[in-house]
């Protein structure tokens, strides 16, 4: 295992994380008490050198035994704490392991793509070029005899253009670029390790150049978050099961961030709430949104939000379906919708049937209440928020509170009466005509396009990518609710 960040470290599950590698380095130090993502890397590196450990974060008893151990086996001082010489010898640790693991891993895909036990076998026996020549390659055509008893190809990625492209911007939320100056050289490093994860992805090196052009990854943790992402191994699941292989999740997001607009709610489902959820967070705090992303597509499938709650992604999220989302909407979208339900604990958010509780199932909705979405808002971007709604107030005073809240710079979730039923959007500026009254608000669809046909009465704005424009009074007539700061 080579260098990996110029910390000294190979092993990923450790490299990548910023508080193991300052401990690489003998900056710091971790020891019964602490928690963190830390910790929850620590873990994730325990677990995968043997240890029975659950990646919670909190470094407890077991933690600590854990350390114990490897520190007693690699003949440190037994002190339970983790320092520099005990990363090293964990690290030194999953080295030695990295064959075998490899190999676990090549066979989870071997029984997946449907060889025999003893074909699975045989790949820890020979070595890839006698594998290879072994017989008849599993990619030549008319290789297998029983194609009509092997299981569906799994779907092919979505088509994923930048739409709008993303110079365009009626709201004028993204920044101008400018001469940022260099990065530090701790943040060149980690630059570095998001190009290599990328594997060429055009597309995706673009958007990244122009985050960088725009001093994006100069501050703050969104680089770092990035970093970390494309250090730390993804589900196998993500491959095994949805096809997905782990760059494309980088790719996405990074374009994602790059251009929000290209969210989308997943086509006939009823994913609204999600999606509107999914696009506010890319504004408001892109580096959060990269930090959920890749927690719910590690293998734990599992991230901690800043409430404390933790949000999980349901794993019929996986497998692709014919909804018109990239894979990372379907993902997220799906682990949203499952924390949101008051139901979660019983009842998983199914992607397929796109329901997320018995009473769903029984009704055929799948809409986020109000209550439910104001719930979800606050576990993901921490504070306090609250709901107005018109069934107890008057719609020209939630549309007053809502466009106050647009004056100071919020993105609000707003629940609209829409064409006989409900529907989420994001309500993004606020335009007062020539005597300063309100005149029109310009709201997101998170469908990611809008005819603009049927009620409520609404028009396209030039850029499209689900952005239109509404007369204030309008809003004020069709306003059902909505999610406030504060």
């Amino acid at each position: 295992m080579g260098d990996n960040g110029n910390t000294g470290l190979g092993a990923p599950e450790l490299a990548a994380n910023e508080v193991l590698r300052s401990i690489a380095a003998g900056a710091a130090t971790l020891a019964e008490g602490a928690r963190g993502d830390g910790v929850r890397a620590l873990q994730e590196a325990l677990a995968a050198s043997g240890e029975r450990m659950t990646a919670d974060g909190s470094f407890g008893l077991k933690t600590r035994e854990a350390i114990v151990a490897l520190q007693a086996a690699e003949g440190l001082p037994q002190t339970g704490i983790v320092d520099a010489a005990t990363i090293a010898a964990l690290d030194r640790r999953l080295a030695r392991l990295a064959p075998r693991r490899a190999l676990a891993l090549e066979e989870a895909m071997a029984k997946a793509a449907g060889l025999s036990p003893d074909q699975v076998a045989a790949l820890g026996r020979e070595s890839p070029a006698v594998q290879a020549t072994a017989g008849p390659s599993r990619n030549d055509q008319g290789y297998f005899t029983d194609a009509d008893k092997l299981p569906k190809v799994v779907p092919g990625a979505e088509p994923d253009p930048d739409s709008p492209p993303p110079a365009v911007d009626s709201v004028g939320d993204r920044p101008a670029a400018a001469a940022a100056g260099a990065l530090a050289a701790d943040r060149s490093a980690r630059l570095d390790e998001v190009r290599r994860g990328l594997r060429g992805d055009a597309p995706a090196l673009a958007a990244l150049d122009r985050l960088l052009a725009a001093g994006r990854l100069h501050t703050g943790a969104l680089l770092p978050n990035l970093a970390t992402m494309a250090g730390v191994q993804r589900d196998p699941k993500l491959v095994l099961e949805g096809g997905i292989d782990p760059h494309l999740v980088l790719a996405q997001a990074i374009r994602h961030v790059d251009n929000p607009l290209r969210v989308k709610q997943g086509a006939c489902h009823g994913t609204c709430g999600a999606g509107t959820m999914e696009y506010v967070l890319l504004r408001v705090d892109p580096a959060e949104f990269v930090r959920i992303l890749d927690g719910i597509t590690r293998e734990a499938r599992e991230v901690t939000l800043r409430s404390g709650r933790a949000l999980r992604m349901p794993r019929n999220a996986i497998l692709r379906d014919a909804s018109g989302r990239v894979d990372i909407d379907r993902l997220l979208q799906s682990a949203l919708m499952n924390h949101a339900t008051a139901m979660s604990w019983i009842f998983d958010y199914d992607n397929p049937e796109d329901n997320d509780s018995f009473w769903a199932a029984l009704g055929g909705d799948s809409r986020v209440p109000l209550g439910n979405f104001t719930s979800l808002f606050q576990d993901i971007m921490g504070g306090s928020y609250t709901s107005v709604s018109s069934l107890l107030r008057s719609g020209a005073s939630v549309a007053a509170d809502v466009a106050a809240a647009m004056e100071r710079g919020e993105k609000v979730p707003v629940l609209l009466k829409w064409d006989g039923g409900y529907h989420w959007v994001v309500a993004e500026k606020i335009e007062r005509g020539a005597d300063g009254a309100p005149a029109s608000v310009i709201l997101r669809n998170p469908v990611g396009s809008d005819s603009c046909q049927g009620p409520p009465p609404r028009a396209p704005v030039p850029e499209l990518g689900g952005r239109f424009r509404m007369k204030y009074a309008d809003l004020a007539a069709h306003i059902n609710g909505a999610t406030l700061k504060g």
